[in-house]
């Protein structure tokens, strides 16, 4: 029989999930104090713009609350890089205009978007894959499901979460342009 592993570690060296490398900055937060970087979408589920070890992502995520009513990130969500974010902002029209027709759609080669009915409630499913040397798919896992309304409040809130993303990166390529300045006139 497996034990079940409490929400909140006893060992206060206990590894936690980092999105904000710089700060130190644990991805928990109370529910009436949502982190700048995190959009909530419905439920437990918050889109997050992370700027971890100098490499910006999005994580589109289900949170779950501890014994001291803080959410904490789960390992049930998508993450994407800017480029696949871009491109998935770009086709909204286009995925719901699929998803109208019972079809799928594919994001750059990497990501598969597809909308099911499960006890009436409708979801967009999301699930990475990536192609290999013999040029066949692997699908991986887990797959991520937002419901309809999730799926609508992400394409209301895209241009803030955009905005995030640009901003983040502009930072790290100006800080790494005054690094190499200030590395050059030090003679």
């Amino acid at each position: 029989m497996k034990r079940a592993t409490p929400l909140v570690s006893s060992n206060p060296r206990a590894k936690r999930v980092c999105f904000d490398k710089d700060n130190r900055k644990v991805s928990l937060f109370k529910p009436d104090a949502v982190p700048e970087n995190h959009f909530h979408l419905g439920g437990h589920i918050y889109a997050v713009v992370s700027d971890f070890a100098y490499v910006v992502r999005i994580h589109l995520r289900r949170y779950k609350l501890d014994a001291t009513r803080s959410l904490l990130p789960t390992k049930d969500g998508i993450t994407v890089t800017p480029s696949v974010w871009l491109a998935l902002v770009r086709e909204f029209a286009a995925i719901d205009q699929a998803f109208d027709n019972g079809k799928v759609f594919v994001i750059k080669d990497c990501l598969l978007l597809s909308r099911t009915v499960i006890e009436n409630v409708t979801y967009v499913i999301w699930q990475r894959y990536f192609q290999r040397k013999d040029f066949s798919r692997k699908f991986l896992t887990p797959v991520s499901m937002l419901k309809e309304t999730e799926w609508n409040a992400l394409k209301d809130i895209q241009k803030q979460i955009t905005s995030k993303t640009v901003s983040i990166m502009f930072v790290r390529v100006f800080l790494k342009l005054l690094r190499k300045a200030q590395s050059f006139f030090k003679i």
